[in-house]
């Protein structure tokens, strides 16, 4: 969070504002802006989840009907033997089942606080940014100290391109996911391209998991819907993998769209998932390193 914050802190600075009350403006600019999108978007999203709340019942009811149906077929004898001598075992998957329930909301409950906390965090670490890397550097000599920050610098804009980029693109996914299921008239279209946008951060399974809600609340209306709404989202998931993400990440790291694509295929090979997460941030910290290597070569 110091992280992202420190930009916009130290632009408020340049102008004149002192360190503190420029934190504290920040501050007061993100809640505002949180408030903001509360006001437009919950309303909306909160008529969407309250359908959807409606919608529940019915799923229920036919799930319980699709249990009665199984309770009238006639069970194998062999399987009924099977699940008579495997009750134990059954209690035993519901009860963990349980256990891990109660761990989730236990780690979340940690998660909330840790949230909570960060601000405060942040704050202090912004407040001494500069003391707290100069206490790093100090630990190098003077030579080594000048070269290392001028490396850092650059890796720190290259990194906040980067991440510039990267919510521009699922964002981009984001609308487009909305604006596919507001047009084919899928339910609460809001809800599907708020949450395509946030999993879309997510490499690999974020398609995946932003993808398939939509297509279960398409397939609530009709089967039909639902292949237009996969349809959809194989086209958008195919423009961000080939267009969006080559074209707008590569433009921001000054790398070839083509050298882009290259780059998450060689990392998903090599590495799988952490490969597919790391690769283009590596990428772009090597591209860096190299350039600055090379002048200190041609000094």
């Amino acid at each position: 969070m110091a992280y992202f914050l420190y930009r916009p802190v130290a632009a408020l600075e340049k102008r004149g504002l002192k360190r503190v009350m420029a934190i504290l403006l920040i501050y007061c600019l993100a809640i505002a802006s949180l408030g903001a999108l509360i006001y437009w978007i919950v309303p909306v999203t909160a008529a969407e989840l309250g359908d959807l709340a409606k919608l529940y019942p019915h799923c229920v009811q036919d799930v319980q009907k699709l249990i009665s149906q199984m309770d009238g077929i006639s069970k194998p004898e062999r399987l009924q033997i099977f699940i008579d001598h495997n009750l134990d075992q059954i209690e035993t998957g519901i009860y963990n089942a349980l256990q891990n329930f109660i761990n989730t909301w236990y780690h979340l409950l940690n998660r909330i606080l840790a949230l909570i906390f960060a601000p405060i965090l942040a704050f202090y670490i912004l407040n001494d940014w500069e003391k707290i890397r100069d206490g790093f550097l100090n630990l190098l000599p003077p030579r080594g100290r000048v070269q290392l920050r001028s490396l850092c610098q650059e890796i720190d804009r290259i990194m906040a391109e980067f991440i510039k980029g990267y919510f521009l693109v699922a964002i981009t996914v984001g609308l487009l996911t909305g604006a596919l299921a507001a047009i084919l008239g899928v339910p609460f279209p809001m809800i599907i391209g708020i949450l395509a946008a946030i999993t879309n951060l997510v490499p690999y399974f974020g398609p995946l998991l932003g993808g398939l809600p939509a297509v279960l609340l398409a397939w609530s209306v009709s089967l039909k819907l639902a292949i237009y709404m996969t349809l959809g989202i194989i086209i958008i998931q195919q423009l961000d993998a080939n267009l969006f993400t080559p074209r707008v990440i590569g433009q921001k790291l000054g790398m070839h769209p083509l050298v882009i694509i290259f780059t998450l295929l060689a990392g998903g090979t090599l590495f799988g998932l952490w490969g597919i997460i790391l690769a283009l941030p590596a990428a772009a910290v090597l591209k860096v390193v190299l350039h600055w290597a090379h002048l200190k070569i041609a000094e």
